[in-house]
């Protein structure tokens, strides 16, 4: 079976439309149809869903969809080890990244990265920690940025230790006055970001009895700093994302000083192809010159 045929059954996968993965192969919504038909007919069984609203996986299409995707990246590694025998450097990297590692590392890690290896492309996908993870054994993601520690389905670099804060209106002052303790937290209103919500912050949050407001459901964290600067509560924010990030708020330390885990990881056992390992060495470099 046409390798094409793959590459258009995982874009599909990744667009849930026929018409969107059609173009981005540059090929006819007529030609797509007619190479998912052959598919289908060649496998013996239905791929896909398809409407007017777009198209999704069948569940023997989820099933096979780790297995292709797997193929292509194995017929990537062959053209890069083609490229590097011909004196070139060629690939695509796809790249799970957080909100405050998007913001504040790979801006950087892109610059660098680009100068070093012009004809590697790299394919940069901002997700929560969860949906990485989940793109990651989906073979959708060759590396990404997760909190530590993560599932042993993944093998993990550790990059930084970035300190938790609390995160507050300019008008209030923590009885200790320097920092607030669990009883402060306890006694306030906590809206926390759903997207950057780590493992870290679950189990303290946990651990300690500290419930986040019911009624606020925030994805991102700018927008939850937006509702600290206006008095409508606090929060419990990583130093990373607070980075750069300008405002009308105080930030004090949490006693006993919470620290999460920032790593990358890919899937354990999935042989890296060189666009990925040099991908890899330049977060470790950056990460290690421009630290927390």
């Amino acid at each position: 079976m046409s390798l094409g045929a793959y590459q258009l059954f995982s874009a599909i996968a990744e667009y849930g439309n026929m018409t969107k993965a059609a173009e981005s192969l540059h090929i006819t919504p007529s030609a797509a149809s007619h190479a998912i038909s052959a598919l289908e007919r060649t496998f013996g069984f239905p791929l896909l869903y398809r409407d007017r609203t777009g198209a999704s996986l069948t569940a023997d299409g989820q099933m096979l969809l780790p297995q292709i995707r797997a193929i292509l990246a194995q017929e990537a590694h062959l053209q890069e080890y083609v490229s590097q025998i011909k004196g070139l450097e060629k690939g695509v990297v796809h790249v799970g990244v957080v909100d405050s590692v998007c913001r504040n590392w790979i801006p950087g890690i892109l610059q660098s990265f680009r100068v070093k290896y012009p004809n590697i492309e790299v394919r940069v996908y901002q997700e929560g920690y969860q949906a990485i993870e989940r793109m990651l054994l989906e073979n959708t993601l060759d590396m990404g940025f997760l909190s530590l520690p993560s599932s042993d389905k993944f093998s993990t670099i550790t990059l930084a230790h970035d300190r938790l804060l609390c995160v507050t209106p300019t008008d209030y002052v923590p009885p200790n006055r320097s920092y607030v303790t669990i009883q402060d937290l306890k006694e306030m209103t906590l809206i926390l970001s759903q997207r950057g919500y780590d493992r870290t912050t679950q189990e303290f949050m946990n651990r300690n009895q500290l419930e986040p407001s019911p009624t606020y459901f925030i994805t991102l964290d700018h927008s939850v700093l937006a509702l600290v600067e206006n008095g409508i509560g606090c929060s419990i924010m990583p130093e990373l994302v607070l980075q750069h990030c300008a405002g009308h708020y105080k930030v004090y330390p949490i006693e006993n000083n919470i620290y999460r885990t920032i790593g990358v990881g890919v899937l354990r056992g999935r042989r890296l192809s060189l666009a990925c390992e040099k991908m890899l060495q330049e977060i470790r470099t950056y990460v290690e010159q421009n630290s927390i």
